[in-house]
């Protein structure tokens, strides 16, 4: 068995563990913040339990092997997730940066943008919102011919009620459009949104969505 580091941070350590052949990502929570922690809806469980439900909804999501909490009194103290890797992806994030030609590949682009929008599109039908839907969460296949599109990572999701499902409403789309304006043309910026609306003409309530868009992250960076 071998180990490789990913990432780190204040709160978590993911590496990634290859067995027999099998590689899965190992996510070790050390730390746990908030009330949620007291209350049984640790980052630890709301993880595994959006990325379960990921997938009875039809998404195309990393497999979760196990996960299990530490408690000390009724706080959530540590745990870990695992999940099962998705082999042969990259993460769009690092397409964007390393592959950016791929981005003017029309049939490619085309296929990857049609599923990226069905993602957001299936959460909000469930009033789910991601809360950090960055490209760095969305795997791609590296068939060019067929290439699939996968959601990992969501700690934080959750489903919205009243102005605040509008509200992250927005932040999701935001997020992705923080990268996209880069990556993207204009022309492919606005096939994803008319897919993720299922509309072929932009109405009123489509330009304020997309003007509080623009806008979200101005000052924010």
């Amino acid at each position: 068995m071998s180990e490789t580091p990913i990432s780190k941070d204040k709160v978590s350590l993911v590496f990634c563990v290859c067995i027999d052949g099998q590689h899965y990502y190992v996510k070790q929570y050390h730390s746990s913040r908030g009330i949620r922690s007291w209350l049984g809806l640790s980052r630890i469980r709301q993880e595994a339990r959006n990325q379960l439900w990921f997938s009875r909804t039809g998404l195309s999501a990393a497999q979760v092997v196990a996960y299990g909490e530490e408690y000390i009194l009724s706080r959530t103290f540590r745990g870990v997730l695992i999940t099962a890797s998705i082999d042969g992806t990259r993460d769009l994030a690092w397409m964007a940066t390393n592959q950016p030609d791929l981005f003017k590949n029309r049939p490619w682009a085309n296929q990857v943008i049609s599923q990226v929008a069905e993602i957001p599109r299936t959460l909000h039908q469930h009033r789910f919102c991601h809360n950090d839907l960055k490209w760095s969460s969305l795997l791609v296949s590296q068939q060019l011919e067929s290439p699939k599109v996968s959601l990992i990572d969501c700690p934080v999701g959750q489903r919205f009620l009243g102005p605040f499902f509008d509200s992250r409403i927005i932040k999701d789309l935001a997020c992705l459009d923080k990268v996209g304006r880069r990556a993207l043309s204009r022309t492919q910026r606005l096939r994803f949104y008319k897919q993720y609306r299922q509309s072929k003409v932009f109405s009123e309530k489509d330009r304020e969505i997309m003007t509080k868009v623009l806008v979200y992250f101005k000052g924010r960076d």
